[in-house]
């Protein structure tokens, strides 16, 4: 019997290189006496009805909350609002910022959280299921593979403000565990 020669097939591509990932943070504290950021955005009315819940929440739990309502995202009213973001952070103590629920806002919303948390501050982004995947994988690309991301139902946008507003209360606890809050 002859003997074969042995081949070894190689693989062609190269291991991937490890992303850093960049720090997450908690807030680590009861919420009295803290500042909390908010980013709505004023193309979804699903949005501002749980954002504005929340803000009264915040603020019977102790916070004070500051608000941003993004506009644009491109062009000068889009780097006005990226502005926005930045001076947010600088004056909170934490993020919250939504909403995920198309691409381009899902885009958006976790590129301001991720603003927020290159100032060293705690943030969460919301999306909503539909769009979960995408905004895991944009928080990823921009090495914020950590970023905290609360999942909403999906859709929201058609649901009368009784259904919004449960879904604010269902949420909230959700969303300041997220954010490391004590009690």
């Amino acid at each position: 019997m002859t003997a074969w020669p042995t081949i070894t097939v190689v693989s062609p591509t190269a291991p991937p290189i490890p992303i850093e990932q960049a720090p997450t943070f908690t807030v680590d504290r009861p919420l009295a006496g803290l500042r909390a950021g908010i980013r709505t955005d004023s193309a979804w009315r699903s949005w501002q009805l749980i954002a504005g819940l929340w803000a009264d929440w915040l603020e019977r739990d102790g916070a004070t909350v500051e608000t941003v309502e993004t506009k644009g995202m491109v062009g000068d009213l889009g780097a006005t609002d990226r502005k926005h973001i930045d001076d947010l952070a600088a004056v909170t103590d934490f993020g919250i910022v939504g909403l995920g629920t198309c691409g381009s806002c899902t885009s958006f919303t976790i590129a301001d959280a991720v603003a927020i948390e290159d100032h060293d501050k705690p943030v969460i982004a919301l999306v909503t299921e539909e769009f979960a995947t995408h905004g895991r994988n944009m928080a990823n690309h921009l090495g914020h593979g950590g970023l905290k991301t609360l999942v909403l139902p999906y859709p929201l946008e058609a649901r009368p403000d009784d259904e919004l507003a449960a879904i604010a209360l269902e949420y909230y606890p959700q969303a300041l565990e997220l954010l490391g809050v004590t009690a």
